[in-house]
């Protein structure tokens, strides 16, 4: 397993060491058409962040800084962190002049990483998690959690089922998966802290990115915002739905009373006739 993983980190570092050849936004965004689009889509992604003026946010996956210097712009501290050094010093080279932001070349899978937990109170990254493996995503779910502050939130944005860039490429070890799995991960992270208070992560946004809808017919662009609370605070109505009323017993219960498939009054005569009036 060990030997796998070195591999796959061995195959993104020399496919983004050729990509970034070329330090710019068509080179980093893997598209002819990045210019244009990144005038319409970095404003959009900007707009479905929390607020986090003078908060501490922590960016995975930096690159030459397309979003480091406008997170610079009202966050207390930026901590924009990449694993190819050319590409952060590129970074460093057009964002430095803030005086609030920080650079560190680092790998977010390395066990060498240290970042205080509950620190930090935004979490972002764009185009990251779809270049780690599912075991690499899963792990650093696990770290994020513990790293983010409660009330905190994580925003990622990745590109799902299948390529969306035009830049050419010989190799392509970059992962498209279905948005399903990003929900789920995340869904299931969470974290203990030394008084014993488990936390967990709270779906708040996941939607398409619209600039690729609208200028590539592209619905493949998805961001997700989640926040770090308190397990007993939040969720604790929906682990009463799954584990007592809603239960595999409480549904058989459900159904001797309302009839199979059914966990409410109305019924299969109730239901035809609905669907009668809706034309289904």
């Amino acid at each position: 397993v060990l030997a796998k993983l070195e591999e796959e980190r061995e195959a993104q570092k020399r496919y983004w060491e050729e990509h970034s050849r070329d330090l710019t936004v068509e080179a980093m965004m893997l598209d002819s058409r990045a210019a244009d689009l990144d005038k319409e889509e970095r404003p959009e992604i900007l707009s479905l962040l929390p607020s986090y003026e003078g908060k501490s946010v922590l960016e995975l996956g930096a690159g030459i800084g397309r979003f480091t210097g406008e997170l610079a712009k009202t966050a207390g501290h930026v901590l924009a962190m990449d694993f190819i050094e050319s590409v952060i010093k590129k970074n460093e080279s057009i964002n430095g002049h803030y005086k609030n932001a920080s650079f560190m070349c680092a790998d977010v899978t390395s066990p060498d990483l240290v970042i205080e937990d509950n620190s930090i109170d935004l979490i972002f990254s764009n185009w990251l998690l779809m270049y780690l493996s599912d075991a690499e995503v899963e792990k650093l779910v696990e770290r994020m959690v513990k790293w983010l502050k409660v009330g905190g939130h994580i925003f990622f944005r990745e590109s799902c089922f299948h390529q969306s860039g035009d830049s050419k490429r010989k190799v392509n070890p970059t992962h498209y998966r279905e948005p399903r799995f990003y929900t789920k991960v995340f869904k299931e992270g969470h974290a203990i802290d030394q008084s014993g208070s488990s936390s967990e992560l709270s779906l708040l946004t996941c939607k398409c990115v619209g600039a690729y809808v609208k200028n590539k017919k592209n619905q493949n662009q998805i961001c997700w915002l989640w926040q770090k609370v308190k397990s007993t605070e939040d969720r604790g109505f929906q682990r009463f739905l799954d584990n007592v009323q809603y239960k595999t017993s409480g549904i058989l219960r459900y159904e001797r009373v309302f009839g199979q498939g059914f966990v409410s009054t109305g019924g299969i005569g109730d239901y035809k006739r609905i669907c009668g009036l809706v034309g289904s």
